[in-house]
């Protein structure tokens, strides 16, 4: 019986896939490759563009249909045995991507063609594409010393393990608060309970026939116990569990953090970096961790005062409201204050907002404004293969009814199996090539509150704004036009990889768009307007914390991986963290909590020396916006044309910044995110 995932159907199989044919699906897509590229390198007579760099990207697109429906599995459905196959054959990926990028033949081939007259006439997208290969080869070792290969190769291969493990260690860390008291659910809102006792139910917890329930570290749940929960004592218990990820006997990150920086800093030494931020920004627009740093510090710095004001209004109210005096507030207590002060200074509750948030009615919101703004239409569609039940599929179309891609969107926990987090994936990237088109196929996967017997999921306000945002970058994929598949979507710079979602979180918290998204899961009627007007004001409550916090974590992640591994003996990454976040945080630092622990962006998803994107994104997302907002219509059709036509559609197939111009009719401004964080500007 034929391996499914060889079977090169447009769409991957799951139903059939099974952990065991990961290795062999590997192994064997891995032989091809090797045997196509041999043929390419033996080619005969004049190197072209169309004899060349087609082929190879045909290469890396089939060994992509391969691995992709595996990642997805692993990160969604993931259990011992797919946690063992998968790193197997993430280990046969990197021997195999090592030996490509490193074998003199085949460098050799591409820098031949670089050289010739051919390459030399190149424009536009096709010229970028061969740019970019070169300098891949390049800051893949491929002219390295053959000693040094072997070196390179053995980090690369080291660094897949180790971070493979350290994702493994946080998706498995689990702790469940089980409440048998009553009493122990004071200020928890009354779907909050239905929902405990219904994970209490889901995790076979027995209550040995009384009622029980259950909080654990999923979001959702977390979350919410830490927002509404009177118990001080029960909610440090819960807090300490969540930064405790990834610390547990047989699952503790903190030696693997050690070991991947420094395997890190060995590569880029090897690569002729000083430390692997400089290696890391080598591929970005930051010209170096410096001016990333300053960047992030003095955004930092001109929220300063507006920061502490924010979090001495919340330290007031627990004061005023517990009849104490205390400039302290522990972490485990701020969720809660806040919750408290946004009530008291907006008149409503989370609760009540949520109401209006139905996952699939936000989810259709989504998709009503995107119809206005770039003429996209959504049909869902079935008997397309999926991975779990709750995954459901849509069709988008554009305004000329061109099918432009498939929507795979998979919104709640699976505890144990799906990873934290929210994230897009680009399964299947398109390209326009003249008789080798391909229609893209992007996935959106997110851990929100989940229905609850008849009750469905309503969303928190924060998990809507996340909707938008996974969204917005799946749009990025869905809606690009580029010729190339290596140029598509969001296979951008990781700098402006932010832009596309990041900008479509406005339109969730804007009036004008909050008319469209709302609707009462049991009335259907649209939010009352003096809510609304609540709601939106809301939405810079507390905005310089959240933002210092978000700086926190970009300043973590490049001082680890710059100026601390300059020094001759360099600290843990748990004193580094604790010192970013001393400098820019108004709570005390809790020694036995570790964060780091749990920072897969950094440690295992791609976001190393590179968290600062954020941020950096934020610039292009609110000079954008403000395009919109300069209509008086954040539905303009003819900026949401100009928008998708300059952006969405365009990929990589341009610098960012000349895309940018096209759009805005000058450079990027910094000026429209100071002032959306309050800032005052000339």
């Amino acid at each position: 019986m034929q391996n499914p995932l060889l079977s090169k159907e447009y769409f991957a199989p799951y139903g059939k896939i099974k952990a065991k044919h990961f290795v062999p699906a590997t192994k064997e897509i891995i032989k091809e490759a090797k045997e196509r590229t041999k043929k390419l390198i033996s080619l005969k007579g004049k190197r072209t563009f169309e004899n060349t760099m087609i082929p190879s990207m045909e290469i890396s697109e089939d060994v992509s249909g391969v691995i992709m429906p595996m990642g997805q599995i692993y990160y969604l459905m993931s259990n011992d045995e797919v946690n063992e196959e998968y790193q197997k054959s993430m280990q046969l990926l990197t021997e195999f991507s090592n030996e490509m990028s490193m074998d003199p033949k085949n460098y050799k081939m591409y820098k031949d063609y670089s050289e010739s007259a051919d390459a030399k006439k190149l424009k536009g997208e096709r010229k970028r594409h061969l740019e970019n290969v070169m300098k891949g080869f390049i800051l893949s070792g491929a002219e390295l010393n053959e000693k040094d290969k072997a070196k390179l190769k053995k980090i690369n291969l080291e660094l897949t393990q180790l971070s493979l493990k350290y994702s493994d260690n946080v998706t498995k860390s689990a702790y469940n608060l089980v409440i048998k008291n009553k009493k122990d659910l004071g200020g928890l809102p009354k779907e909050v309970i239905e929902a405990a006792k219904e994970k209490a139910k889901q995790l076979k917890i027995d209550g040995k026939g009384k009622d029980v329930w259950a909080f654990n570290l999923d979001m959702p749940s977390f979350l919410a116990f830490m927002k509404y929960s009177d118990n001080d004592k029960l909610k440090e218990e819960l807090w300490r569990a969540y930064f405790s990820r990834g610390t547990s006997k047989g699952m503790d990150n903190r030696p693997l953090i050690e070991q991947i920086l420094k395997l890190r800093k060995e590569k880029a030494n090897l690569l002729g970096f000083k430390t692997y931020a400089d290696l890391s920004l080598e591929s970005k627009m930051a010209e170096s961790p410096e001016v990333v740093m300053n960047f992030l510090d003095s955004i930092a710095t001109k929220l300063d005062k507006i920061s502490r004001k924010e979090f001495k209004e919340i330290v007031d109210l627990r004061n005023k409201t517990k009849k104490i005096k205390s400039e302290v507030m522990m972490p485990w207590e701020s969720s809660y204050w806040t919750n408290k002060l946004k009530e008291e200074k907006y008149t409503f509750n989370e609760s009540e907002v949520s109401e209006y948030f139905e996952a699939n009615a936000t989810l259709q919101g989504f998709f009503d404004i995107t119809g206005k703004i770039y003429g996209l239409k959504y049909e869902k569609v079935k008997g397309i293969p999926v991975w779990h039940k709750d995954v459901t599929v849509y069709k988008i179309f554009d305004e000329k009814k061109k099918l432009r891609a498939y929507l795979f969107v998979d919104l709640y926990p699976r505890t144990g199996l799906k990873r934290p987090g929210a994230w897009m994936n680009q399964y299947v990237s398109g390209k326009t090539l003249k008789g080798k088109e391909v229609i893209p196929q992007v996935g959106v996967h997110c851990n929100f509150t989940p229905p609850v017997g008849k009750k469905p999921s309503l969303l928190r306000y924060d998990e809507v704004t996340t909707l938008f945002h996974e969204c917005g970058h799946a749009l990025h994929g869905a809606l690009s036009l580029t010729e190339l598949s290596s140029t598509s979507g969001a296979h951008v710079k990781w700098d402006v990889v932010e832009l596309p979602s990041s900008f479509h979180e406005n339109f969730a918290t804007s009036k004008a768009g909050l008319k469209i998204i709302t609707k009462h899961y049991k009335t259907g009627k649209t939010m009352p307007a003096a809510l609304m007007d609540r709601l939106v004001k809301s939405n810079t409550f507390m905005e310089a914390v959240g933002t210092r916090r978000q700086i926190t974590f970009g300043m973590f992640d490049m001082s680890l991986h710059h100026t601390e591994s300059l020094k001759k003996k360099m600290p843990s990454a748990h004193d580094v963290y604790k010192k970013m976040y001393v400098k820019y945080n108004e709570m005390p630092f809790v020694e036995d909590s570790y964060m780091e622990a749990a920072f897969t962006h950094i440690f295992a998803g791609g976001y190393a020396a590179g968290y600062y994107s954020y941020m950096w994104a934020n610039i292009l997302d609110a000079d954008a916006f403000s395009a919109f907002e300069e209509k008086k219509n954040i539905l303009d059709r003819e900026m949401g044309r100009k928008f998708m036509e300059n952006i969405l559609e365009k990929g990589d197939s341009e610098d960012m910044n000349v895309l940018f111009k096209k759009f805005r009719g000058r450079p990027v401004s910094e000026k429209p995110l100071l002032k959306r964080l309050g800032i005052k500007v000339k």
